[in-house]
């Protein structure tokens, strides 16, 4: 079944051989959903001698797979900047949308994107949310924000001083963004920066986030070292994006104030393998040394309690859409456990971008977003790779 088709939203119940329902794993379970939601999760000896619609066999039942951090503008070539300088919006937004039904296709229901020229990751969530194009549920940021030729200024809205930033980010929300993205610190994908430089400065970013918190978005910072974090801290960010060089001081920091965050690793080693063509170039030696460093990063993080959620940054260079598989098992290999791993892309993710009571858990009264993988993640984190079926508010959208 291709994506955009539907098998109707009636009452419809699925058994597989197993679950994980976003914190644990379940044996032989049966979920319910009806009218687009789940009203019943059953499992064990029960379950197994239930009458079901859908036999799932050796699958393995999870919630819908959420990425928190896409760029759906971008098409993951060596510079997707100028592939869209060059063309119309309306070309950019299509492509955008064919994006948009890889992550589908992947398993993933739900996406945050965190930045696109014109804001065009707007009107596309519009569209999905319509029914008028497939497509995850799209949280849209609309132009991250960001200094003047700061890190990324092509899919972002340039603003200096307080009183600036404060009227790009409630421009933003009157056009429709439903999260706000900050760009405190310099970069990886950028020639004359360095990800452990400041860009923005704590008076510009104490104004964002008030706004955004008045306005009930949340605020996510690509930010990577411990001096810039600490001071995202300080004014209450939601969500720290990379977070690469973070120490066990600022670990702990983020776990007492409840702040996530969200590694990206597998973007480094995309933006390294993009650039294998020039060795010793900045963005090549950044890449493999950030690389590096996240993964250390992650690990501390995870010892130190801090919630921690799958995205992939999708769309830079290198790096495909649909990776959030390729995120998990890179934070398998950082040493999370893959029940972990399986939180990171579901329940944790869900929490980061504020959409805990509705995604991100197989429980009654959240949405029919569901993926069924072949075999068991949680023995092999792979597996999450081997889509059988996804089903988005109750209708399936790709599998049988």
């Amino acid at each position: 079944m291709t994506p955009g088709r539907s098998s109707g939203v009636g009452r419809t119940a699925l058994r597989a051989a197993r679950a994980f329902d976003g914190s644990q794993e379940l044996t032989e379970t049966v979920v319910t959903v009806e009218d687009g939601v789940i009203v019943s999760v059953e499992s064990g000896t029960s379950a197994a001698q239930r009458q079901v619609d859908v036999d799932l066999g050796d699958c393995t039942l999870l919630p819908g797979l959420i990425d928190t951090h896409t760029h759906l503008v971008w098409d993951a070539s060596p510079a997707p900047q100028d592939r869209v300088a060059l063309e119309t919006p309306e070309r950019t937004v299509l492509r955008a949308a064919s994006h948009a039904v890889q992550h589908l296709r992947a398993g993933e229901t739900t996406v945050r994107d965190l930045g696109a020229t014109g804001a065009l990751s707007v009107p596309l969530a519009q569209a999905i949310a319509e029914g008028e194009v497939p497509g995850p549920r799209v949280i849209p940021c609309g132009r991250a924000i960001a200094m003047t030729g700061g890190h990324g200024w092509y899919l972002c809205h340039e603003a200096d001083g307080p009183d600036a930033v404060r009227a790009a980010v409630r421009s933003e929300i009157k056009h429709g963004a439903r999260a706000i993205k900050l760009i405190a610190s310099g970069g990886v994908y950028g020639e004359n920066e360095r990800p452990e430089e400041p860009q923005l400065s704590r008076a510009e970013v104490e104004v964002a986030v008030e706004e955004a918190h008045k306005a009930g978005c949340l605020v996510a910072a690509h930010a990577y070292s411990p001096v810039v974090i600490d001071m995202l801290l300080d004014v209450g960010v939601d969500s720290i994006e990379h977070g690469s060089l973070l120490d066990a001081h600022t670990a702990q920091r983020m776990r007492q104030q409840g702040v996530a965050l969200v590694p990206t690793l597998c973007v480094f080693d995309a933006i390294h393998s993009a650039y294998a063509d020039q060795p010793g170039s900045p963005i090549t030696t950044k890449a493999a040394e950030i690389r590096t460093k996240s993964l250390e990063a992650c690990r501390v993080a995870a010892e130190h309690g801090v919630t921690i959620a799958v995205g992939t940054d999708s769309g830079a260079p290198g790096n495909p859409h649909g990776a959030v598989a390729q995120e998990m098992q890179l934070m398998v290999e950082a040493g999370l456990s893959p029940a972990q791993a399986l939180h990171a892309a579901t329940a944790a993710a869900a929490e980061v971008i504020g959409l805990a009571d509705t995604v991100g858990q197989l429980t009654e009264g959240h949405a029919a977003d569901l993926v069924a993988v072949r075999g068991n993640p949680m023995a092999e984190i792979q597996a999450v790779r081997d889509v059988a079926l996804v089903m988005l508010g109750g209708r399936v959208v790709v599998g049988a």
